[in-house]
């Protein structure tokens, strides 16, 4: 069984998703709400996510796609980004930091 990392906005998790990575919320520098990798989402922890006002979460499940639908989808997104970065310098070790990012973000 494959897993992948899915981005979800917090109106669309749901108690008993599995995180992917850790939620931290931080407030004025301070860590207020902790949960790690792998912990099992309850209604508790959504309503203290709400309550520290989190916008997404990164979210494990199941990639139900074929071997086929995964390249094409890696393929689409990995041509989408080289249009959108095809004038930057990606030399620039900033520049190059940032298109890694996105691109590990995207390529999921």
């Amino acid at each position: 069984m494959t897993i992948r990392q899915v981005y979800l906005p917090l109106f669309s998790v749901r108690a008993g998703m599995t995180l992917a990575r850790p939620a931290i919320i931080s407030e004025r520098q301070v860590t207020v709400l902790m949960l790690p990798a792998g912990h099992e989402l309850t209604e508790s922890n959504l309503a203290q996510l709400r309550a520290h006002h989190a916008h997404y979460l990164c979210i494990a499940e199941e990639d139900t796609r074929g071997d086929v639908l995964r390249a094409q989808h890696i393929a689409t997104q990995a041509a989408r980004l080289d249009r959108i970065f095809c004038n930057a310098d990606l030399e620039h070790p900033e520049t190059r930091a940032f298109y890694e990012a996105v691109r590990a973000y995207r390529l999921v």
